[in-house]
């Protein structure tokens, strides 16, 4: 599909600056977007998701968390599930003949939480629209045929619901079932624990039925039957005939409202949803919209940006669902209906700026359902008439990124009481995820880079460089909350250890790129994306983070789309050596074999950064991450997708996605835009090193530090900092110190500087002041600890003491408009003062 045959959001067009994006004026409405072409559909809210395929108004999949993840889904491949439906649409209109409708491409206005298609036909329009409930188990089809032509006729619709279910997991179909009715309800009772005991109710609250039948053997029979109350076990169908007199411009306007529960509250559920189903909707919807536009602000100045920005929030709202009487966040609206910690932490990585209620409520449900021993869940989910977790492995990358994400709650809320409650899961996890450092102080997978999938034993760059920074978050837990102190210094000289390691052993001078080594002590010869990781991180010298980026640049990056996962793609060569499954891997450029995925682009895009190159960073962010981005690529449509398509040879399947709505997705493109207007995290603070595009005048966001949400505002041209203030008060730290007083709003001017300021420093920052042309730090490590500190400054310190002796290990750097100030030293004890003279 070419540009032409898109068209995307039309109710306002609204140029600045180069950045044109259609929005609606109405805030309650800002984030629809138009769409006309063929495109793959999720969206849901927490109790029902649906899945829709080329734009077709009947989906392909429904699923129902409530009382358990049961699903409607008729498909028999996953490869081609986009074959089947849900249910069957019929219209006749007067003495025309009989017409299957639904099943074309159909023009779409889509939010996180609603879709609306609309499609014109000869003599008539059909509109659809799927909405979800907040606090019951349901959602609302409304379907709307409206009279187009000039002349009345009598219009009749023929809806039927394929209401057979397969039970979570397993996918096993339950096709018998029992069934009873009245006048406007068909109720399916499954009587299967596996599917533990639901219904599935499917009721009007529209324009009326004026028939009901709940079997499939009952249909397109010539006299239609009515039975009350079924007398056994059939297949079964919830099928509604609607017959009106429509006269030109009327419609008929039919509301189902489906949904699944209990045996025994369903038939109190449809007597409460029948009359209260509108606000239901209303609620949800609004419970997004606020936490996309209310809870917290991101403004570039772009509306474009800005609609990516608050469409991105919207997907971490909406994709939460019900698991075992909590609502909890999911992977998809329809899909994936597992609980995933690695999908909930690596999304955190980007809430913890700005939802910090959100980070605790997901660490703790984590720690909730860790095992007897600590060990953490790797998934959580119903299958065969129970609840089951799998607990993470040793190889595990949740266990990395627990301690990575407990690191950031703490720096960002300066809850030490939770962090606490966490610590002992922590440490089991920072314990088990050793088990795999072998002699060579590199750590050893089966798996290849990020993947889950293959089985070959050998050191891997990937997980080597999580565990150095896995190391370092834990050293600062442990000093912040003064827990195993003993064992800082030998975790510290072990990350050391891993970063010699994975600089002499695994950085291969050939490929100019941090490789992996198969179990034979074989070349694995494929680039893969976890490598960019130690150009984040900060593990590189600055030539080989350079050529590392610029390897990656060459080698994986396709501009129109993003980064592959992998480069080579041939592992469908590898199947039997890497020990795949079938094809698990992927067809060439699609999934693990050369796909694009939403963290590839984001650790590139982090690989930029850290490489100096902000404004790539922002070209390519905005290309294939952002909403509009995506949309204007190759086969673009919405979506915040899990996986693209990255086969260029083919235009058919070149840029298309699957799973459209996908949870991390969203936050990578948020968590790449905090660190690329200059929110910089180590191991042991927050800082902001901001960042304007050149044609950008302003950005406001959003930020929480020390517990307290900030309002930052960045304005001014320039690499350096002119002046910062908190709430009009001048301070000299781009680094947050560990308690701030208690202000609201913060304002960066960028420019030429007007005092010296704390650009950064690998500690906890206790204090900073500039008084009297002297700038004091107290900073708190431990003792051992390697510290480098960098001032920015207009002129040369005339003297800098440490702990009150004068200290001279330190260089000065030109820059255009300052000096780049950087100070060595090591901790003798775990806080001391650094003093700066001008």
């Amino acid at each position: 599909m070419n540009k032409k045959g898109r068209l995307y959001g039309l109710i306002l067009l609204v140029v600045l600056g180069g950045c044109t994006q259609t929005v609606r004026q109405d805030e309650s409405k800002n984030l629809a977007l138009s769409f006309s072409g063929k495109a793959q559909i999720e969206v849901g809210g927490p109790y029902v998701g649906v899945e829709f395929h080329h734009s077709y108004m009947i989906p392909q999949r429904i699923s129902f968390f409530y009382p358990v993840a049961n699903s409607i889904d008729h498909s028999n491949d996953y490869w081609n599930r986009d074959t089947s439906f849900v249910m069957e649409w019929n219209l006749k209109i007067g003495d025309r003949p009989l017409v299957s409708i639904g099943r074309d491409a159909s023009e779409f206005e889509l939010t996180p939480y609603s879709v609306r298609f609309n499609r014109a036909e000869n003599g008539y329009s059909l509109m659809s629209s799927y909405r979800f409930c907040k606090n019951k188990p349901a959602m609302v089809l409304n379907i709307q045929i409206t009279n187009t032509s000039d002349k009345t006729e009598e219009y009749e619709f023929d809806s039927r619901w394929w209401t057979s279910i397969r039970t979570c997991h397993t996918f096993r179909p339950i096709e018998q079932a029992w069934t009873d009715k009245d006048s406007s309800t068909i109720y399916t009772h499954f009587d299967d624990p596996d599917a533990d005991f639901a219904d599935v109710f499917i009721t009007n609250a529209g324009d009326q039925p004026i028939y009901c039948n709940s079997r499939i053997d009952y249909l397109n029979t010539p006299k239609r039957k009515d039975v009350s109350k079924e007398i056994a076990k059939a297949k079964p169908v919830s099928q509604f005939i609607y017959q009106k007199q429509l006269k030109p411009g009327e419609a008929m306007n039919i509301v189902q409202i489906i949904g699944s529960s209990k045996g025994n509250e369903s038939r109190s559920l449809v007597l409460y949803l029948k009359n209260s189903y509108q606000t239901e909707i209303s609620n949800y919807e609004k419970y997004v919209i606020d936490k996309a536009y209310t809870h917290s602000i991101m403004k570039t100045g772009c509306p474009k940006t800005d609609h990516s920005i608050a469409y991105a929030k919207a997907v971490m709202a909406a994709n939460a669902h019900y698991l075992d009487g909590e609502i909890v966040p999911m992977p998809c609206p329809a899909e994936y209906n597992f609980y995933f910690t690695h999908d909930v932490l690596v999304t955190d990585l980007a809430a913890v700026n700005f939802d910090l209620e959100r980070v605790k409520r997901d660490l703790d449900y984590i720690i909730r359902h860790a095992d007897t021993d600590n060990i953490i869940p790797h998934a959580y989910y119903w299958k065969d008439g129970k609840y089951v977790t799998e607990y993470a492995s040793s190889d595990n990358w949740n266990n990395f990124w627990l301690v990575q994400v407990t690191a950031k709650y703490l720096r960002h809320s300066g809850d030490r009481k939770f962090v606490e409650k966490l610590y002992p899961f922590i440490s089991k996890s920072l314990e088990r995820s050793l088990l795999t450092l072998e002699d060579d102080n590199l750590m050893w997978s089966y798996r290849p880079d990020w993947w889950d999938i293959g089985h070959n034993y050998g050191p891997r760059s990937y997980m080597t460089i999580l565990a150095i920074k896995t190391l370092r978050d834990y050293i600062y837990l442990s000093t912040a909350l003064e827990k195993n102190l003993d064992r800082v210094q030998g975790y510290a000289s072990l990350a050391e250890d891993m970063q010699s390691a994975l600089i002499e052993k695994l950085w291969n001078d050939d490929m100019k790129y941090l490789v992996n080594y198969h179990n034979d002590g074989s070349l694995d010869e494929h680039y893969y994306i976890g490598s960019l990781l130690a150009a984040h991180y900060g593990l590189l010298d600055n030539d080989k983070r350079n050529l590392l980026v610029q390897t990656a640049t060459e080698k994986m990056v396709d501009e129109n789309v993003g980064i592959y996962n992998a480069f080579p793609m041939d592992f469908e060569q590898w199947g039997d050596f890497m020990k795949f499954v079938g094809n698990e891997a992927g067809a060439k450029y699609f999934y693990f074999n050369g796909g694009i995925w939403p963290q590839g682009n984001a650790w590139y895009a982090l690989a930029l950064i850290a490489n100096g190159d902000k404004t790539a960073a922002a070209k390519f962010i905005d290309n294939t991450m952002s909403l509009h981005g995506i949309m204007e690529g190759p086969n673009g449509q919405p979506a915040y997708y899990e996986v693209r398509n990255a086969n260029k040879d083919d235009p058919s399947e070149y840029g298309s996605v699957d799973k459209p709505q996908f949870l991390w997705a969203g936050a990578w493109y948020i968590n790449c835009l905090y660190q690329l207007y200059g929110v910089v995290e180590n191991e042991w603070n927050i800082a902001l090193n901001p960042f304007l595009e050149e044609d950008q005048k302003e950005c406001k966001f959003t930020l929480y530090v020390d517990g307290k949400p900030l309002l930052i505002s960045i304005k001014g041209k320039g690499n350096a900092i002119k002046n910062i203030s908190y709430d009009d008060k001048n301070v000299a730290s781009a680094v947050f110190p560990e308690n701030i007083p208690d202000i609201k709003e913060i304002d960066i001017d960028l420019g030429k500087p007007k005092y010296p300021y704390l650009h950064n420093t690998n500690a906890i920052l206790k204090s900073c002041l500039y008084d009297k042309k002297q700038l004091i730090l107290s900073l708190k490590a431990f003792p051992g600890h390697s510290n480098n500190t960098v001032v920015i400054s207009l002129s040369i310190p005339k003297r800098i003491t440490l702990d009150g002796e004068e200290y001279l290990d330190w260089i000065a750097n030109d820059h255009d408009n300052y000096k780049e100030i950087q100070i060595k030293f090591v901790h003798r004890a775990a806080e001391c003062n650094l003093a700066l003279e001008f």
